[in-house]
C-alpha cells in the first residue's frame, strides 16, 4: 500500500471518526424447512426445553442429574474458563480508559562537576511525588475492535459452558438408563435360571421314571450354565456403568450404591417427542451459538488489526511536587507538571501488519467454515437421532410381541412335556427362545430411552437462557 493512499485513510478515518476493518454481520446458512424423520414426533417446539429429562417421570434421575449440575468437574473447569474470559474482557475494556499512575520518590544526590556549579560537592535532597496519565485516543477503532472480540470470546465461553452442561446431562441420563437397563436384563436371567432349574428337576424325575435320558439331562444343564454365565458378565457391566456415573456425579462409586435403589426399572417413554423445526437449532444448540460467537470476534480481530496500518495518538501528562525540603514539598511554588499529544506510526516494517491481517482473514474464513458445519453436523444429529428414536421403538414394540408369544409357547410347551405330549428338545428350544426375545426386550427398551435422550442432545436440550454458573470471583465478591 502507498503511503499516499495510507495518509489519504488516515485522514478520512479521523475525520470520520470510523472504526476501521469489517463489521459483523451474522452468516446466512441454508437450513431446510423441516426435518426428514417427524415419525414419532412433533413439530412445536418443547416449552421446556432444559427440563427435558422430567418426561421419564423418575425422581431419582431428577436427583441425579441435579448432583451433576452441582458437582460434576468438567462443568466446574467449563465455568472457570468464563472467569478467565471475563477476566479477559475487562483487561481489553480498559484500555478505553485513561491510564493513571502514583509515582513518588526521595534521593540523596552529590554532583560532581565544574567548580564553578553551587552544587558541586554539596550532598542535597530531592523529594518528588506526583501522577502521570495517559491515554491512547481511539481514532481507528483498535481498542474497540479489541473489546468486541473479548466480548465474542466471553460468550463463547459461555456457550460452551452450557453445551458441556447439556452433554453432561445427556451423559448423566444414559448411564443412568444403562444401569436400569443391566438391572432389567438381570432380573429376566434371574427369573429364566429359576425356571430353568425348574426344569432340570423335572428332567431328574423323569429320568427317574426312565422315561428320559441323562443326556437330555446334561443339555438342560448345559442352557442353565450358559445363563447363569450372565449373571457376572451384567455384573462386570453394572461396576464399570457405576464407576462412569459416579465420575460424572464427581464422587466415588461407593456413595452413589448407597443412595440409588436397586431395580427401579427402565423409565418409560413418551408416544410423542416435540423437535421444532431445524432453524430452533440456531437458537437452542449451545454449539451452535458458540461457533457463531467464535466468527463475531474473529471478525472484530480483522479490524484490530487493520487499525495497526494507521497512527496511534496518545494524551500523556504528569503533574507533581519537586523539593529539596520535605517541608517544601507540596508548597504550590514546588509544582511541575507537563502535558501534550504524542502520535507513533508504524510506517516501515517489512509487511509485518499487511500479514497479520491476511492471516486474521483466513482466521475468520476458517471459523465460517466452522461455524457452517457446526450447523449441518447439529442437523443431521438431529436427524439421526431421530431415525434412532423411531426405529428402536418400533423394534421394542415387535419384540414386546415376540416376548408374549414366546412366553406362551414355553408355558404350553411345558404342560405337553410334563403331560408326555410333546418332547425333551423342543421345550429346551423353546426355553431357550424366550431368553433371548427377554433378553433382547429389555435391551431394546433400555435403547429406545438412550435414543430418546440423544435426541434431546442433539435438540439442545438441557440448559436455560439466563442461567450461568456462580463464578469463583462471584463468590469471593459476595463474601467479602
Amino acid at each position: 500500500m502507498r503511503l499516499s493512499h495510507i495518509a489519504t485513510g488516515t485522514a478520512f478515518a479521523i475525520l470520520a471518526g470510523c472504526q476501521v476493518g469489517p463489521n459483523y454481520v451474522p452468516p446466512e446458512t441454508p437450513i431446510p424447512d423441516e426435518f426428514v424423520w417427524t415419525d414419532g414426533a412433533t413439530e412445536r417446539p418443547p416449552d421446556e426445553p432444559s427440563l427435558w429429562w422430567q418426561v421419564f417421570n423418575d425422581p431419582i434421575l431428577d436427583r441425579l442429574i441435579a448432583n451433576a449440575t452441582t458437582n460434576n468437574f468438567d462443568l466446574r473447569i467449563a465455568a472457570e474458563r468464563i472467569d478467565q474470559y471475563r477476566a479477559t474482557y475487562g483487561i481489553a475494556s480498559s484500555e478505553l480508559y485513561p491510564d493513571i499512575g502514583a509515582l513518588g520518590g526521595y534521593t540523596r544526590n552529590r554532583v560532581v562537576g565544574d567548580t564553578g556549579s553551587t552544587l558541586t560537592g554539596v550532598p542535597y535532597n530531592a523529594w518528588q511525588v506526583g501522577l502521570d496519565a495517559s491515554w491512547e485516543v481511539d481514532l481507528f477503532g483498535r481498542i474497540a475492535r479489541g473489546v468486541e472480540a473479548a466480548t465474542g470470546d466471553l460468550q463463547a465461553t459461555i456457550e460452551d459452558w452450557r453445551y458441556a452442561l447439556v452433554t453432561l446431562r445427556a451423559d448423566v441420563a444414559t448411564s443412568y438408563l444403562n444401569i436400569r437397563t443391566l438391572e432389567a436384563r438381570l432380573n429376566v436371567a434371574t427369573r429364566d435360571i429359576e425356571s430353568q432349574r425348574r426344569f432340570v428337576e423335572l428332567v431328574e424325575q423323569k429320568i427317574a421314571a426312565g422315561t428320559e435320558t441323562e443326556s437330555q439331562l446334561a443339555q438342560a444343564k448345559a442352557l442353565l450354565a450358559e445363563t447363569e454365565a450372565l449373571i457376572p458378565q451384567i455384573g462386570v457391566s453394572m461396576a464399570n456403568e457405576t464407576a462412569s456415573l459416579a465420575l460424572l456425579l464427581g464422587t466415588t462409586p461407593g456413595p452413589l450404591l448407597e443412595s440409588l435403589p436397586a431395580r427401579g426399572g427402565i423409565p418409560s417413554v413418551p408416544a410423542l417427542v416435540a423437535v421444532g423445526i431445524p432453524s430452533d437449532l440456531l437458537r437452542r444448540r449451545p454449539d451452535v451459538r458458540a461457533a457463531e460467537r467464535e466468527l463475531a470476534a474473529a471478525t472484530a480481530r480483522i479490524g484490530q488489526a487493520t487499525a495497526n496500518l494507521y497512527p496511534k495518538l496518545t494524551l500523556s501528562g504528569q503533574f507533581g511536587f519537586g523539593a529539596s525540603s520535605f517541608t517544601d514539598l507540596l508548597q504550590w511554588s514546588s509544582r511541575a507538571y507537563s502535558a501534550g499529544p504524542a502520535f507513533s506510526w508504524d510506517i516501515f516494517n517489512g509487511g509485518r501488519i499487511r500479514s497479520a491481517i491476511n492471516q486474521q482473514e483466513s482466521l475468520t474464513r476458517e471459523a465460517l467454515l466452522g461455524y457452517e458445519r457446526t450447523v449441518i453436523q447439529a442437523i443431521g444429529e438431529v436427524e439421526s437421532s431421530l431415525v434412532g428414536f423411531t426405529l428402536t421403538a418400533r423394534q421394542r414394540d415387535y419384540l414386546a410381541d415376540a416376548t408374549a408369544s414366546a412366553q406362551l409357547a414355553y408355558d404350553l410347551s411345558l404342560q405337553q412335556y410334563e403331560q408326555g405330549v410333546t418332547d425333551f428338545l423342543t421345550v429346551l428350544t423353546v426355553q431357550q427362545t424366550l431368553l433371548e426375545v427377554e433378553d433382547s426386550l429389555v435391551q431394546a427398551q433400555g435403547m429406545c430411552a438412550e435414543t430418546l435422550v440423544e435426541l434431546y442432545r442433539a435438540l439442545g436440550g438441557g440448559w436455560t437462557a439466563g442461567a450461568l454458573p456462580e463464578l469463583a470471583s462471584e463468590s469471593k465478591e459476595s463474601s467479602s
